[in-house]
C-alpha cells in the first residue's frame, strides 16, 4: 500500500465524518432545557486535565479522552494499544527499554531517562519506562494530552501526558466487567469490578484482571512454539469513606504482575558484506530462529515486571474550595532480558536489564472558584530510588571475530541514583466577561540527583532469572577478560562510587492561555507554556571522567491555537488545534558499535494541525474522525548516529571521528506526516424493544515513518491502513452485551521499533506488532 493510497483515505475521511472512539462516547442525559437536538448529539465528557473537573470542550488543552466502556469493548489493556487509535500519539516496548511519542517527540532508549510523556494514574507519577507495563482496566477514561503539561503534572512532561482515573466504590451496589477470548492469539482475557456498601458512609471496590496470551505474534520453530506469551494479572481494593458532609477519603492498593515470555526481535535487513555473514532470513516479520536457553546462557527471553501500589487521597471541602491530598508509596522491579535473532542461527548478544525503583510522593492542593476567579493552588515532594544492573554478554564468533576477540565475555553495569524533588505551583483563571477569560500559571521546581555508576568486564553469567541479584554479576568479575574488554569494546572500566555523580537543579515553568467564546457553546484559545525535564546520568557510561556522564536537562516551548465546540444544534462535537512546539538540548540515546551513546540534541521542531469531531445525526448513528498534520524534525543534530547503510558504506553521509551523520532537518522518530482515524457504528433495537444490535467499523491510517532514531531506509515502516469492526447484540439497559469483534482486519505486520544491531553496525533489527486478531467478548453491568 503506498503513501499517496493512505494520504488519500486520511484527507477523504477528514470530509466525511469524525472521531477516533466516537462509537463509544455514551449518549449523555440531556440537560434541563435542552432541546430535542441536543438531546441527540454527541456526550459531555468530564475530564481532569487541569486537576478539576471540566467538560472536555472547556478545556484549553489538545486532548484525546478515551472512555472506560470504549476501552473494554476494543479490547485494549495496555497503552501500547492507544497508539493504533490516537493520532500523533505512538508507543513501542523496543528492546530494553520504551518509548513513547507523542507529536514527534518522546524519551529516547535508556533506562535512565525520565519519561517526556509523563503517565499518571489517579494523579501519581508513573515516571520509569517500564512502567506503562501496568495493565489498564477498571478505568473510567484514559486522557492523552498533548504538549507540555508542566503546571499541573510536574516536572518532566515535556511532549504530554497519559493521564488514567480509575473508578470508584459508589454508594451502591454494582458489578461489571467482561469476558473474551482472541482466537488467532488465542488469548483469555477478563476484568471485573464489584462495589459493595458496607455501612452508611462507607463502601468497597475490589477490581481485577486477567490476560494469557498463548500463541504470540512469532512462530519460533527452533523452540518448537510461538512467542512471546503472555501472562498478565492485576487486583486493585479500594475503600472510600465518606465520615462527615464535604470530607471524602479513598484508599487504594494495587498489585501487579505482568510477563512476557519469548523474544520480539527479529532482523529486517542485512547488507551483504563479506566481513559480516548475512541473517539466515532477513525481513521475516512471522518467524524468530533463535534459543538463548542453551550454552553459554541457559536463560529465556523474558519481559516481566512487578509493581505495587499503596495510595491515599483526601478531598475536604473548606474555606469556600476543596483541599486534597494525596500520599503514595510504590514500587516496581522489572527484567527486560533479550537476544538477537542470532546471525547463522548462532547465540551472539545476550541482554538481561533489571530496574528497581521505589518512590514516595505527597502532593497537597487547594482549589475553588472565588466570584469571577477559579483558582488552585498546591506543591508536591517526591523521593526515589533507582538501582539498574546491566550484563551485556557476547559470543562474537558468530558475528565474525576471531581469535581473543571471539572470547565469550559480558560487560556489567551497575546504577545507583537517589532523587529528591519538590516544587510548587499556582493555576488562575479570570472571567473578565462571560465570554473572555485570561488564565496564568507557574510551576517552579527543585531537584537534586545523586548516583554511583560502574562498568567492569565479567564472565557470563548464566541462568539469569527476574531473582538474580546484582550480587552474582559482582562475583562474576574477571580481570583475565580485561585486556579483551579494552579491545573489542574501548572505553574504560570505572567504579564511581555512590553519591559521587551530582546534579541541582532549578526550573520555572510558566504558562498563559486566552480563552473567548465566540459563540454559544464554541470557544476559541491560544496558550503559550514552557516546559523542562531534567537532567541525569547515563547508566551504561563507558567513559573515564564522571564528569562526562551527565546528560543536560531538556527545553520546551510551545505555541498552540485551538478551537472546540458543538454545531448544528449539538449533533457535531468538534475541536481544532494548530501547533508549534520546540524542544533544545532533545535528550536521545542510540546503538553505535557496541556501545549506546547519550546525547542532546542541539534544536528540533514540532508544528501540526489536528482535527476531531463526533458526529450523532439521530438515535441510530454515529461517526466519528480524529486527524492530523504533522511536521517534526531535528533543526540541529549533526552528531546522529550512523545507519546501517552508511555502517556498510552503501551510502554517503557518515564521517568524522566518530564518525556520525548530521540530522538537521531530518524527521523525528515515528513521526508520520499525515495520521487520520475513522468510525462509523449502527444501533438500533430489535423484537420487543428489549434488546439491541449494533455494527461498526474503523480505519485507522498514518503514512510512514522511521522506528529508529538512525535516518535508515531498513528501518521504515511504510503507509498503512488498519480495519477494525464489531458487531454487538444486547440488553438495550446495557446489563449484557454480546460482542464478535476484529482489530487489524487488514492483518498488518507493522514495524514498532528498529535499531542497528550491537557488534554489526551493517545488520537492523526490529519487532513486529501482533497481525489480524478476532474474538468475542462478554460485558456485564449490574
Amino acid at each position: 500500500m503506498n503513501m499517496a493510497y493512505v494520504k488519500a483515505v486520511v484527507l477523504a475521511t477528514t470530509a466525511l465524518s469524525a472521531g477516533a472512539y466516537a462509537q463509544d462516547v455514551p449518549v449523555a442525559e440531556v440537560a434541563a432545557g435542552a432541546d430535542d437536538a441536543e438531546a441527540a448529539g454527541p456526550a459531555d465528557i468530564i475530564v481532569t486535565a487541569r486537576k478539576r473537573a471540566e467538560n472536555l470542550r472547556d478545556v484549553p488543552v489538545a486532548i484525546t479522552a478515551i472512555t472506560g466502556d470504549m476501552l473494554v469493548r476494543q479490547n485494549i489493556t495496555q497503552v501500547i494499544d492507544l497508539s493504533k487509535t490516537t493520532p500523533n500519539f505512538t508507543y513501542s516496548y523496543g528492546a530494553a527499554n520504551t518509548y513513547a511519542y507523542i507529536r514527534g517527540f518522546g524519551s529516547g532508549s535508556s533506562a535512565g531517562f525520565e519519561q517526556s510523556v509523563g503517565k499518571f494514574v489517579d494523579n501519581v507519577s508513573y515516571g520509569r519506562d517500564q512502567e506503562a507495563r501496568i495493565p489498564i482496566f477498571d478505568v473510567e477514561r484514559v486522557e492523552v494530552l498533548k504538549g507540555p503539561q508542566v503546571l499541573t503534572f510536574g516536572n518532566s512532561a515535556t511532549a504530554g501526558v497519559i493521564n488514567i482515573a480509575t473508578k470508584k466504590p459508589g454508594d451502591t451496589f454494582q458489578a461489571d466487567g467482561s469476558i473474551g477470548y482472541e482466537f488467532y492469539g488465542q488469548e483469555l482475557q477478563g476484568q471485573m469490578g464489584v462495589t459493595v456498601p458496607l455501612m452508611d458512609g462507607a463502601s468497597f471496590r475490589l477490581a481485577g484482571l486477567f490476560q494469557d496470551l498463548d500463541r504470540g505474534r512469532y512462530r519460533n520453530p527452533i523452540k518448537g512454539k510461538r512467542e512471546p506469551q503472555t501472562r498478565n494479572y492485576a487486583v486493585r481494593p479500594t475503600l472510600r469513606l465518606t465520615p462527615a458532609d464535604g470530607l471524602d477519603i479513598v484508599l487504594k492498593a494495587e498489585v501487579a504482575r505482568v510477563k512476557d515470555i519469548g523474544g520480539t526481535l527479529v532482523p529486517v535487513g542485512q547488507p551483504l558484506v563479506g566481513a559480516r555473514p548475512p541473517y539466515p532470513v532477513a525481513g521475516d516479520d512471522k518467524n524468530r530462529y533463535i534459543d538463548y536457553n542453551v550454552a553459554p546462557f541457559f536463560s529465556d527471553e523474558i519481559q516481566q515486571l512487578d509493581a505495587e501500589l499503596y495510595q491515599a487521597d483526601i478531598n475536604y471541602d473548606v474555606l469556600g474550595g476543596t483541599f486534597t491530598s494525596t500520599t503514595a508509596w510504590r514500587n516496581s522491579d522489572s527484567l527486560v532480558q533479550w537476544g538477537l535473532d542470532g546471525v547463522n542461527h548462532a547465540t551472539t548478544y545476550f541482554n538481561p536489564q533489571w530496574t528497581h525503583f521505589r518512590q514516595f510522593s505527597q502532593e497537597l492542593r487547594f482549589g475553588g472558584t472565588f466570584g469571577d476567579l477559579d483558582a488552585t493552588v498546591g506543591a508536591y515532594y517526591q523521593r526515589d530510588t533507582l538501582a539498574i544492573d546491566v550484563a551485556q554478554e557476547f559470543t562474537l564468533a558468530g558475528l565474525g571475530f576471531t581469535g581473543a576477540a571471539a572470547t565469550p565475555f559480558a560487560r556489567v553495569f551497575t546504577y545507583d541514583q537517589k532523587n529528591r524533588a519538590w516544587s510548587g505551583f499556582v493555576d488562575l483563571t479570570y472571567h473578565l466577561t462571560d465570554r473572555l477569560s485570561l488564565s496564568g500559571g507557574v510551576r517552579y521546581t527543585n531537584q537534586k540527583k545523586s548516583a554511583g555508576q560502574s562498568a567492569f568486564a565479567a564472565d557470563i553469567i548464566p541462568n539469569t532469572t527476574f531473582d538474580t541479584r546484582r550480587a552474582r554479576l559482582l562475583a562474576a568479575r574477571n580481570p583475565a577478560l580485561d585486556p579483551i574488554y579494552a579491545a573489542v569494546l574501548g572505553g574504560t572500566q570505572h567504579n564511581f562510587a555512590p553519591g559521587s555523580l551530582r546534579l541541582s537543579e532549578d526550573h520555572w515553568q510558566p504558562q498563559a492561555i486566552v480563552q473567548y467564546e465566540v459563540a454559544p457553546r464554541n470557544k476559541a484559545y491560544v496558550k503559550y507554556v514552557k516546559g523542562d525535564k531534567v537532567g541525569g546520568f547515563d547508566y551504561a557510561f563507558t567513559g573515564a571522567d564522571p564528569a562526562l556522564a551527565g546528560f543536560r536537562p531538556e527545553s520546551a516551548w510551545m505555541v498552540e491555537a485551538g478551537l472546540k465546540g458543538l454545531l448544528f444544534g449539538g449533533k457535531l462535537d468538534y475541536s481544532i488545534a494548530a501547533f508549534r512546539e520546540t524542544f533544545s538540548d532533545l535528550q536521545q540515546s542510540a546503538v553505535s558499535g557496541l556501545t549506546f551513546i547519550v546525547t542532546n540534541v542541539g534544536k528540533a521542531r514540532s508544528q501540526g494541525i489536528e482535527l476531531e469531531w463526533h458526529f450523532r445525526p439521530d438515535e441510530h448513528w454515529t461517526f466519528g474522525f480524529s486527524g492530523s498534520y504533522l511536521d517534526a524534525k531535528y533543526i540541529n543534530f549533526p552528531g546522529g548516529p550512523c545507519n546501517s547503510l552508511q555502517n556498510a558504506n552503501l551510502a554517503p553521509g557518515c564521517a568524522g571521528t566518530p564518525r556520525a551523520q548530521d540530522f538537521s532537518g531530518v524527521p523525528t522518530q515515528y513521526a508520520s506526516k499525515w495520521t487520520g482515524s475513522f468510525s462509523a457504528d449502527y444501533l438500533t433495537p430489535v423484537g420487543s424493544g428489549e434488546h439491541q444490535v449494533g455494527v461498526g467499523v474503523t480505519i485507522f491510517a498514518r503514512t510512514k515513518y522511521d522506528s529508529s532514531l538512525y535516518n535508515d531506509p531498513r528501518m521504515v515502516q511504510h503507509a498503512y491502513a488498519d480495519l477494525g469492526a464489531h458487531v454487538d447484540f444486547g440488553a438495550v439497559d446495557g446489563r449484557w452485551n454480546l460482542s464478535l469483534f476484529g482489530r487489524n482486519l487488514t492483518d498488518q505486520r507493522l514495524l514498532e521499533y528498529g535499531s542497528v544491531v550491537p557488534g554489526s553496525g551493517t545488520a537492523v533489527t526490529g519487532s513486529y506488532s501482533r497481525g489480524r486478531q478476532l474474538g468475542v467478548k462478554l460485558s456485564f453491568n449490574m
